[in-house]
């Protein structure tokens, strides 16, 4: 699995390894092969379509455009869910709205096991505010 460094530089920037860097805008349908990648987007809405989980997958996605400029969706399969923002619900999507969206937000997720042995999508870190979708 490839390295993944990210540093929040202050509201303004996010540095990350260049070589894993991705800049998106619009959708984007991520593979196990995308594994350590950060996606930023600079503007606008991206939905982030996960592959299913497998354990060590680990994605960063990023925002680097205005504050409420944007939206970044993170949409799991069917089959899976996040657990994030106090529940683990399959098949929603995890969110950044544009309502509160800020430049330098940021969240990593990864595939591990849960408490119950099954693999499931987990926040590992974050930067701003995290909903999920109804």
């Amino acid at each position: 699995m490839g390295r993944i460094t990210w540093f929040p530089t202050g509201t303004d920037s996010v540095q990350s390894d260049n070589n894993r860097t991705e800049f998106v805008s619009g959708n984007k349908t991520l593979l196990a092969a995308d594994t350590g990648k950060t996606f930023v987007v600079k503007r606008g809405t991206s939905i982030f379509s996960l592959p299913a989980t497998a354990v060590g997958l680990v994605y960063t996605f990023a925002y680097q455009g205005d504050n409420g400029g944007g939206q970044i969706q993170i949409s799991p399969v069917a089959a899976d869910g996040i657990a994030a923002v106090g529940s683990a619900v399959v098949n929603k999507d995890l969110i950044m709205a544009s309502a509160t969206i800020k430049k330098g937000d940021f969240v990593t997720i990864a595939s591990g096991f849960g408490a119950t042995g099954v693999t499931a999508w987990f926040v590992t870190v974050q930067r701003g505010i995290l909903t999920k979708e109804a």
